[in-house]
Order: structure tokens, then sequence, then C-alpha cells
């Protein structure tokens, strides 16, 4: 073998070594499907969020039967879940979320005391979020 071919194939592992480097880790894949209602109802049309401050997150949008889908795969941590309507929705769609009187909390990740640890693999949630009684805080 040459100098030229030596280097040539060490050269081609390093690239080969690199390429694979990129790739996420498989143990950390995360995915998350379920299902997302307020007192009972679908939290249709609202969109669902996922945030780490570690990892980032993922979002997506809660269907007419209140299932979810979060785009991902994302990585296994504990993340906070907030609900959002989505800015392009307008006129009687966005007065119909907003007359479900979703609580405020809810609607934002800094605010938002409900937390999911994911783990590898697929995980399910079921979010049933309640309402807060008249007169109460």
């Amino acid at each position: 073998m040459t100098i030229r071919s030596i280097k040539f194939v060490g050269f081609a592992t390093l690239i080969v070594i690199g390429l694979n480097g990129c790739k996420p880790v498989e143990r950390d894949r995360c995915t998350v499907e379920g299902t997302a209602t307020l007192g009972g109802k679908p939290l249709s049309g609202f969109g669902i969020a996922l945030f780490s401050d570690e990892t980032g997150g993922g979002g997506g949008m809660v269907q007419d039967d209140g299932s979810f889908q979060i785009a991902g795969p994302i990585q296994e941590s504990e993340y906070t879940i907030s609900f959002v309507i989505p800015a392009e929705t307008k006129g009687a769609a966005r007065e119909k979320l907003e007359a479900m009187n979703l609580p405020a909390k809810y609607r934002r990740s800094q605010t938002s005391d409900y937390k999911v640890t994911l783990v590898p693999g697929n995980n399910v949630l079921t979010i049933d979020l309640k309402q807060p009684v008249a007169g109460s805080p």
C-alpha cells in the first residue's frame, strides 16, 4: 500500500466517523402523542408546545378529537407543556377558542405548571386540564 493510499483510507475513515457523529443518539430519541382536553372537552384548534431549558422542545396542533402528535423526535428530558391560539386563527374560530376559558397559566411555558418527563421511545400523554373553581385564585 502506498502512502497516498494510506492517506486516502485515513481520510475516508475520518469522514465516516465524522458523519456518524452528527446523528442523534438513538437512546435519546422520544416521540410524543396523546390527547389534550380541558374539563373533558377537546382542546381542538389550540397549538401544543413542549419546552425544556436543556433541550429546546417541539410542538403540534390539537385535532378535533383532542389528539395531537409532536413533531420530532425530541430528546429525553422534563418538559413544560403550554397551549397557544395560533396567530393565523382569526374571527369566529379565535372567539371559539377564547370562549373555552383556558386558564392563562397554561398559555405560556414560563407560567405553566404542567410538566412531563419524556423517556426514550413512544410517549403517550393524556392531558386533562381542570377549569378553576369559581371564586378560587
